[in-house]
């Protein structure tokens, strides 16, 4: 039953054939380069204010952890891509690798976990910013043909998880050591 409201979900936002070439371009945009907005504009406050190099270290731990993670379950448990099953359309290249969980929806959602989790109002309109970023790359992904609907849940499940046992040792460490 959950594979077929998966595929359901799939067909309903995969492109058709017949798709805007025009909106097709902004997907692939939003598929590969997107995510690299709040990369870019993390290095740059990075520089400028101490809190933000917190976050990025809080970020980069938990990506750590959580892309071990995602690279164990996809090198234990093959999912095969929609357009391995020739299910929907497929507007992207990609390789014929597991698609269980999405890499860039745990890379993006790890880094809206982190906002929220952390610092949700010294960062209210950078955590906007990236949601908006995050779902734009997860809806791309799948209007693409490249993911499912269910490699996105569980991409943005490890992510919080990470982000949550981050903040929780994070707050540990200092309240032992300090």
């Amino acid at each position: 039953m959950l594979l077929n409201i998966n595929t359901h979900l799939f067909l309903l936002i995969n492109a058709q054939e017949q798709a805007s070439k025009l909106f097709i371009l902004f997907a692939v945009f939003c598929a590969n380069y997107l995510i690299l907005l709040p990369i870019g504009l993390l290095g740059i406050y990075c520089i400028y204010k101490p809190l933000y190099r917190t976050l990025v270290i809080k970020i980069l731990i938990s990506l750590a952890l959580v892309l071990t993670v995602t690279f164990i379950i996809r090198h234990l448990f093959y999912s095969p891509r929609p357009f391995v099953l020739n299910v929907g359309t497929n507007f992207l290249t990609h390789d014929k690798t597991s698609s269980l969980p999405s890499q860039h929806a745990v890379f993006i959602w790890t880094i809206c976990f982190s906002i929220y989790l952390n610092y949700k109002k010294q960062f209210k309109s950078f955590g906007y910013l990236s949601t908006v970023v995050a779902l734009l790359v997860c809806w791309s992904r799948i209007y693409l043909g490249v993911h499912w609907p269910l490699d996105i849940l569980i991409g943005m499940l490890l992510s919080f998880i990470s982000v949550y046992l981050i903040k929780k040792f994070w707050f540990l460490y200092y309240k032992i050591y300090k």
